[in-house]
């Protein structure tokens, strides 16, 4: 089966490495992988186009790049797997994303209980409970580094609420405890994220900044924080498996639940793929 793999974030290509790597040790599998990463919808879309024809599309979540692929793959008539459709984001505008791609997937793996009863409801079929493939990778992949400052530090990761502009990331900077370092995840290329990124340019004290960190940077990053604040997915997604201590800002993540997850749902992925969709 050849597998087409596309990524638009760092967010969802830490959900999506360990599928790939195992699909990749698995000789049934020929899998590709592209990244969309800051590409604008119409980028993302001809670069589907434009590409080889697989068998599948893989792809995860909500973005707007993700949207642009799953378009031009449901034009193409590329069957399309869906990974944690159902999910809800109240404070976005990723939900008529997600579900956009939910209707045009063909097969939808989902991470929790909520969403799969939340796809039932909406008429879909082909749905498959295999939890959170982020947790596989934490479970299994070589990770966890030494801790990478020396001092008590927080980590911030704050996102535009794109549904309606609201903008707490003032307050949230106020609210910091000005002797203790904090590091700044920049935000996702999404309608008022150059605003925030202006902020984190013009702060004062003990800070950092990060455009980017490969996943398993990021997961010893937070794994070894005091805090970790702000709106971001991985709050919900990834935190609570490794036991870091949150503090939600806003609503963007409203109505999100913790997936779940053993460590296996590659697996799951891997065995509905072989021998229960063709």
């Amino acid at each position: 089966m050849k597998v087409l793999v596309v990524t638009g974030s760092r967010a969802d290509f830490g959900m999506l490495e360990w599928p790939v790597k195992l699909m990749r040790e698995d000789p049934f599998f020929e899998v590709e992988v592209v990244k969309v990463w800051n590409f604008s919808f119409t980028e993302a879309y001809e670069e589907i186009i434009s590409g080889t024809r697989p068998d599948l599309l893989m792809i995860l979540g909500d973005r707007y790049e993700i949207l642009a692929v799953a378009t031009a793959a449901h034009l193409l008539r590329i069957p399309i797997a869906h990974i944690a459709g159902g999910d809800v984001t109240e404070g976005s505008y990723d939900d008529a994303m997600r579900d956009s791609i939910s209707r045009m997937a063909s097969i939808h793996f989902v991470t929790s209980t909520s969403a799969m009863a939340r796809l039932t409801h909406m008429g879909y079929k082909n749905i498959h409970l295999v939890g959170s493939p982020g947790i596989d990778y934490i479970k299994h992949a070589d990770w966890k580094k030494a801790r990478p400052f020396a001092k008590p530090y927080v980590v911030v990761s704050y996102q535009p609420e794109t549904i309606d502009g609201t903008d707490n990331f003032v307050d949230l900077v106020t609210s910091l405890d000005p002797d203790k370092h904090a590091v700044f995840m920049r935000p996702n290329p999404d309608r008022g994220s150059d605003r925030i990124n202006k902020y984190i340019d013009h702060l004062e004290g003990p800070h950092s900044a990060h455009n980017f960190l490969p996943h398993g940077e990021f997961l010893n990053l937070i794994y070894h924080c005091d805090e970790f604040i702000g709106n971001s997915s991985s709050m919900l997604y990834e935190a609570p498996e490794l036991g870091v201590k949150v503090r939600m800002i806003g609503k963007r993540q409203r109505g999100r639940v913790i997936p779940w997850g053993d460590g296996f749902a590659t697996e799951r992925i891997i065995k509905v793929l072989k021998y229960s969709y063709l």
